[in-house]
């Protein structure tokens, strides 16, 4: 009997390809950041990938509520996929992002934010909408704190506002 065998040259280990994908996948994950015993934070995927370099992405929604130094819910921001950058240390959130300030009942909507959790800041240079009870704001570049209880426009465009006057005399 004999046997032949057709081989390609072996590679070397340098001349391999890195793998560069998700080391890890978690599904329906939910995160929760505390300071003492009070809750700062919550992050919740429906799928967590995290990868080598400490990268995190979430690519089937990403949902992250905000709370205040008693521990209530302040915002809540809503998204179809989200990034965390461990290089920049920063969370982007991509498609459909919707931040809802729960106190204030307002209301922000664009295609891209960013969340920085060192300055508790989010931003976007993308166009937004942003609506409250008797406003609406729209612009392209936005910043403002986390909790969404004010905000800074950078290119206001065409916006609605209630002007009230006041009684000096009361």
């Amino acid at each position: 009997m004999a046997f032949t065998a057709c081989f390609s040259e072996p590679k070397k280990l340098a001349e391999m390809e890195e793998y560069d994908g998700p080391i890890l996948e978690s599904d329906y994950v939910e995160i929760i950041m505390t300071e003492g015993s009070i809750r700062k934070l919550g992050i919740k995927g429906n799928k967590q990938l995290t990868f080598s370099n400490g990268d995190l992405e979430f690519p089937e929604t990403i949902r992250i509520d905000f709370f205040d130094s008693e521990g209530d819910t302040t915002s809540v921001l809503t998204a179809l996929e989200g990034f965390y950058d461990a290089k920049t240390k920063l969370y982007r959130a991509n498609g459909d992002v919707v931040v809802r300030n729960l106190k204030e009942n307002q209301i922000l909507k664009t295609e891209e934010l960013f969340w920085n959790p060192n300055t508790e800041r989010i931003y976007t240079d993308q166009f937004f909408i942003v609506t409250t009870e008797t406003e609406l704001i729209q612009g392209t570049g936005m910043d403002a704190p986390q909790d969404f209880s004010e905000f800074s426009v950078t290119n206001p465009k065409d916006s609605e506002f209630e002007i009230k006057e006041t009684n000096e005399n009361n």
